[in-house]
């Protein structure tokens, strides 16, 4: 189609000028108020190419909107009322609509049809999560917790003995545990193209689980045994021999209560620990949160390591322990 060489709208009198400019600096849809403001421009002898230009679109769009005006008038730069446009909630029913967020946190469907219920209102999908943003909501996963089942007196107990330690000045205090890191065990997170996901190999490998035992000091500085299979009372054992033997001043070691850090044969080794200078503190049960350690396996597998770690064994061990000899030291 070949373009109108000039083409410039009509404003006919004052009162038509003064509606385009009331339309230009108080209508509240911005793409109105720009459209208005382009057909006063155009009045005024400015090209198309020049208008287009002043609110960066093409020459199409401002000759669109002078046709719009000049066969409908103001009014038609306006948008018209889309089918379905949802209807504006008053502050009763944004409440309520907070209660059914709350009633039923991942169930949106049930959330529109209570809201049509209750208020005889129907909105759709889209407008749901605009109300939720404003609720200040986020669709995200929930997070497993071991609340329910702890002693909450046992953990703020817990919690204030932890607080006495650090702050001991002659006392050196680390955070132990193990994690394990595996080819099908961890899907990173990361940004990626709206529409598309990107895909992680999985190989299920047999003997392609690592396990890595590490102690977390204060200062955030890790030092970390690499182990390979399944975690055992003789494994903590030997790592817990070995560390203390390192040792040049009094530590205390926090840790969990899980069965290796608990049977029979660890505590036998616990009073010659003690003469090379490690204590071990047990957490009350169920008290991640209060393992420092905790929060850096969880940095190191969604955070740090990059996605080519978890395409192949080799490429997992290698980047694993490149990682942790930049926080600290491997064994």
């Amino acid at each position: 189609m070949v373009r109108p060489s000039i083409k410039f709208a009509t404003v006919k009198n004052n009162k038509l000028r003064e509606q385009l400019r009331q339309m230009w600096k108080t209508h509240p849809a911005h793409y109105t108020r720009v459209r208005a403001h382009a057909i006063l421009l155009s009045s005024q002898g400015y090209e198309i190419s020049a208008v287009a230009e002043i609110f960066g679109v093409d020459r199409d769009s401002v000759s669109s909107w002078i046709d719009r005006y000049e066969l409908g008038g103001v009014d038609a730069l306006q948008d018209a009322d889309r089918p379905g446009a949802p209807a504006t909630l008053d502050a009763e029913q944004k409440e309520l609509l907070r209660k059914l967020f709350a009633s039923y946190p991942n169930q949106p469907s049930k959330v529109l049809a209570e809201l049509k219920l209750k208020t005889g209102i129907e909105i759709t999908s889209s407008t749901l999560r605009k109300y939720a943003r404003r609720l200040g909501l986020s669709w995200k996963r929930f997070r497993r917790s071991l609340k329910q089942k702890r002693d909450e007196k046992a953990f703020r107990i817990a919690r204030d003995e932890l607080a006495e330690l650090l702050e001991e000045p002659d006392l050196n205090v680390v955070y132990f545990d193990e994690s394990g890191f595996s080819l099908k065990g961890v899907v990173p997170y990361g940004w990626q193209p709206q529409g598309q996901r990107a895909e992680i190999p999985v190989t299920g490998a047999r003997g392609s689980n690592i396990q890595v035992l590490g102690f977390e000091s204060q200062a955030g500085e890790v030092e970390a045994y690499l182990h390979r299979g399944y975690v055992t009372t003789e494994t903590v054992i030997a790592v817990f021999d070995s560390y203390s033997e390192q040792l040049d001043r009094m530590t205390v070691v926090v840790l969990d209560n899980a069965s290796c850090h608990t049977s029979s044969a660890f505590q036998s080794r616990l009073e010659v620990w003690a003469k090379r200078g490690l204590l071990v503190y047990h957490l009350s049960p169920y008290s991640p949160e209060l393992n420092a350690i905790e929060g850096f396996w969880k940095k190191l597998k969604y955070q740090l390591m990059p996605v080519t770690a978890w395409d192949r064994f080799i490429n997992l061990l290698g980047t694993l322990t490149t990682k942790l000899c930049e926080v600290g030291v491997v064994y």
